[in-house]
């Protein structure tokens, strides 16, 4: 199997890691046909468990789910962290695959089995086969698609138990060819902040609506004048996204409804832009529906915070993965996400970097989250490749 993206297929680590790839190859297709679902990820984190004792590494529990593994290595206490999520997602599975998943309604449709498969893989190497001075603390976190899974492993004490120094993270990425490495510092991924708005009024016939106050009127104005906060209340360099997904109201072609329902997500890099945007979405919506004569209840609930990587952290980093990767093959131009991820509550507590492994295995583009969906086994070497290595260069 190629990966024309390494510098150098005969060094050491590589040769170890592709004596490995076989194993870790059935692995991954093991873990892809038993997806478990979001705080459901039992069997998965026994599996995981039972992989690390198998290579004598100290294994812990967190929030249930949440595995750590311990490998140790001469004297110092300096502490880097690699972290894979290991959730599946609500999703039937399309693909016709020998190993698809064995559950129904249940699919690893973002890769998180090839992600946790890389830092197994990782695991192994740095357990029998690296020298190095100091602690990898390995951390398989549950539940990235739902709650936080990261923000809840925090609250529980993870880096209080666990104290790392700088930890780091990568996810596969559709959107650029196997064997691409994509990272650069600041902003990656937006944070999330859910919207929940009830439009009231007492109701009516639909032949009357001058006697009353038509909510679904009312929604609609909304809808509408909530874009008009990123477009005329942000300047142009700060970035937003407000979408209204879901509108609920009314059980009859002929009555007004006494009360309309509607959720959305707000989506943002800053948190200074997000209160800002919050504080003027409870303005717009209470006095848009004031104005018609209708109420407005606005509820706003903060859901994951933006995933920044850390300059330094950053620095380190590439120069770490430039080692390994031929420098047609690296990209430090990728634009940030407005998708969500929770590995930003790791990376507000601790230094960090999160990169990208492209993960485009043909000539039809199968998006994340989508029943098609494949995680490349290419990424296997080299994701672990990288895991390892940031490992050996930060613990010289």
């Amino acid at each position: 199997m190629p990966h024309n993206s390494l510098k150098n297929l005969d060094s050491p680590l590589i040769n170890k890691l592709r004596n490995y790839e076989p194993e870790f190859i059935e692995i991954r297709k093991n873990l892809h046909q038993n997806p478990e679902l979001s705080r459901e990820e039992y069997k998965t984190a026994d599996y995981i468990e039972n992989c690390l004792k198998s290579w004598n590494i100290e294994t812990h529990r967190l929030i249930g789910t949440g595995i750590i593994g311990i490998i140790k290595k001469g004297q110092s206490n300096r502490n880097i962290g690699l972290r894979a999520d290991i959730d599946a997602l609500p999703i039937n599975e399309s693909n016709n695959l020998p190993y698809a998943s064995q559950t129904p309604g249940v699919m690893h449709a973002c890769g998180h089995d090839g992600h946790m498969t890389t830092l197994l893989m990782a695991a192994k190497y740095l357990q029998f086969d690296a020298d190095f001075d100091g602690i990898v603390t390995l951390i398989f976190q549950p539940d990235e698609e739902d709650t936080a899974g990261a923000k809840r492993m925090i609250e529980a004490g993870l880096f209080e138990k666990f104290p790392v120094d700088t930890v780091f993270a990568y996810h596969n990425y559709p959107g650029a060819k196997t064997g691409d490495v994509l990272i650069r510092d600041g902003a990656q991924m937006a944070g999330t902040c859910t919207i929940r708005i009830k439009v009231k009024s007492c109701g009516g016939h639909a032949a009357h609506p001058y006697q009353t106050v038509d909510t679904i009127y009312v929604a609609a104005q909304i809808v509408t004048a909530l874009q008009s906060i990123p477009a005329r209340n942000l300047s142009a360099i700060d970035s937003a996204v407000i979408t209204i997904g879901t509108i609920h109201g009314g059980v009859a072609n002929n009555a007004i409804p006494g009360e309309v329902a509607m959720t959305g997500t707000l989506r943002y890099f800053d948190v200074a832009i997000r209160e800002k945007v919050k504080a003027r979405i409870r303005e717009l919506v209470e006095f848009t529906a004031k104005s018609y004569g209708a109420t407005a209840e606005v509820e706003l609930i903060d859901g994951y915070i933006p995933t920044i990587n850390e300059p330094n952290a950053t620095a380190f980093a590439i120069n770490s993965i430039e080692s390994l990767i031929k420098p047609e093959h690296l990209h430090f131009d990728k634009i940030p996400s407005m998708g969500a991820e929770d590995f930003g509550f790791m990376l507000a507590e601790k230094p960090g970097a999160y990169f990208y492994l492209g993960n485009d295995k043909s000539d039809t583009l199968t998006p994340l989250h989508t029943s098609g969906f494949d995680f490349d086994d290419r990424n296997l070497l080299i994701g672990s490749a990288i895991f390892c290595q940031l490992a050996l260069d930060y613990l010289k």
